[in-house]
């Protein structure tokens, strides 16, 4: 099964909040459905970690963001940190990990990715990820630390 997001536009008519005033809760525009109709709610981009210097994907030779080499990619290393940091992924990618990571990417970078594989290699790597039932360990290292974390 395919994983997707979708866009839910505001309805006609819906409840506004007063002008001057916030709603008192909203619901998220996106919502990513996975295999089983499981939900996973959409999240903002995570912040930028300063102190990740590299992420790295060992049992794929896949190297996800390297800061000392390269500016780019600092999307990439925002949502594997943010999946690393997060208790319920266990520090592994898996199709559960991979679908929530791929909803936080900009959606016409994943259907680019779609329909140009190699363009972008990190949402790639999550899509085989997903695809495939993967399940792997992927090693952030930070600044300070002798060692990669487990």
């Amino acid at each position: 099964m395919q994983a997707s997001c979708s866009y839910s536009p505001p309805q006609r008519g819906a409840w506004r909040p007063a002008p001057g005033r916030r709603a008192a809760s909203r619901r998220p525009a996106l919502a990513c459905r996975a295999e089983r109709k499981e939900f996973y709610d959409y999240k903002d981009m995570p912040p930028v970690p300063l102190t990740v210097t590299r992420i790295y994907v060992p049992e794929m030779d896949h190297l996800v963001v390297d800061k000392g080499c390269e500016e780019r990619r600092m999307a990439s290393l925002a949502i594997f940190y943010d999946i690393y940091k997060d208790s319920q992924y266990g520090r592994r990618l898996t199709a559960k990990s991979a679908i929530t990571a791929l909803c936080m990417y900009d959606r016409d970078d994943v259907e680019e990715a779609g329909r140009s594989p190699g363009t972008f290699p990190n949402i790639d790597l999550l899509q085989r990820v997903y695809n495939q039932r993967l399940d792997i360990s992927f090693l952030v290292e930070e600044i300070g630390g002798s060692e990669p974390s487990p």
